[in-house]
């Protein structure tokens, strides 16, 4: 039996047949910019703190929507990996510097698995990689309650010692102490930078004509010429340290010996130098007056010339 459509059923037919293809369209469109068809690649990562993840969670490259977070699981050592994949076509710009950080792309609302592009210089991570997690911290991870709770607790501890200090400094006398502390700065001060002024004159004066390098170069000649004098001096007198070492052992004990002496007249000594040096004038003055008088002149001539023959044969050998 041949049916007959009349021109109004005609008519919705083509509509209902046009409205399927434009909802088959629509959703073969959706499924193809959703990424449907597209082969997907995986990824696990660690974090310390997951707070906000869950699956599902948008995984975005670039800021652009490249995956999905698949499961959030929390390990035995409080550590919680998040598994989760990219789209193929966003593969290739995975690379072993790539890090996967939380972030809220606004200040309030849900946070979003970011994945950073890697350099073109390092070689593409495979599947199944595991990329390296950067901890990251916004306004509201702050303001939760688990970190509010800490922070007011670290307030409290600051506010406690603020009023241990106040405590401390109501007392009028401690409180007058400081006062005196700052009067002394300005005079403390003023003394530094004169210091540090006389410092830089004398190291002026120290590197004036290259004084000090002058003085270095000096002691070092005198070191060499020392280092050169002392094997001969050892080689031609071996026992001269040895009798140096008794003869500073000496005078060490003639000096023990004097020290109570020289003490017991300490007062007098001044006075006694004193006539000392007049006395030793007179005498040379004396002395010199009878060389001069007619009876000593010749036998003082007499004397010079027997004490210069005496030290001529000396001076010979």
């Amino acid at each position: 039996m041949k049916v007959k459509f009349n021109k109004f059923e005609r008519t919705a037919g083509i509509f209902i047949v046009v409205a399927i293809l434009g909802v088959v369209t629509i959703v073969l469109s959706a499924a193809i910019k959703q990424g449907w068809f597209e082969p997907r690649v995986q990824f696990t990562t660690y974090f310390q703190n997951a707070d906000g993840v869950h699956q599902g969670t948008v995984v975005q490259i670039a800021g652009l929507r490249a995956g999905s977070v698949e499961s959030v699981e929390l390990q035995s050592d409080n550590t919680v990996k998040v598994s989760f994949f990219v789209l193929g076509k966003f593969h290739d710009r995975i690379r072993q510097d790539s890090q996967a950080l939380l972030i809220r792309p606004f200040v309030i609302g849900e946070r979003v698995l970011e994945i950073s592009v890697g350099s073109e210089a390092r070689p593409k991570l495979d599947s199944h990689a595991i990329l390296y997690a950067i901890e990251t911290t916004d306004l509201m991870s702050l303001m939760s309650g688990r970190n509010m709770n800490s922070y007011l607790g670290k307030v409290g501890d600051i506010l406690g010692s603020m009023q241990i200090v106040m405590d401390a400094f109501a007392d009028k006398s401690r409180a007058q102490s400081l006062v005196r502390v700052f009067d002394r700065m300005d005079p403390l001060v003023k003394g530094l930078t004169t210091m540090s002024k006389e410092v830089i004159t004398l190291s002026r004066q120290a590197t004036q004509d290259d004084g000090v390098k002058k003085l270095v170069s000096n002691l070092a000649l005198t070191t060499e010429e020392i280092n050169k004098i002392l094997p001969e001096l050892n080689r031609e007198s071996p026992e001269l340290a040895k009798n140096l070492g008794v003869l500073i052992r000496d005078l060490a004990g003639v000096t023990r010996a004097l020290a109570p002496a020289v003490q017991a007249v300490e007062p007098q000594l001044p006075d006694a130098t004193r006539r000392l040096v007049e006395a030793l004038s007179e005498t040379v003055i004396v002395l010199k007056a009878m060389q001069k008088s007619f009876l000593m002149e010749s036998n003082v001539q007499e004397v010079r010339d027997e004490e210069r023959s005496l030290r001529m044969p000396a001076q010979s050998k």
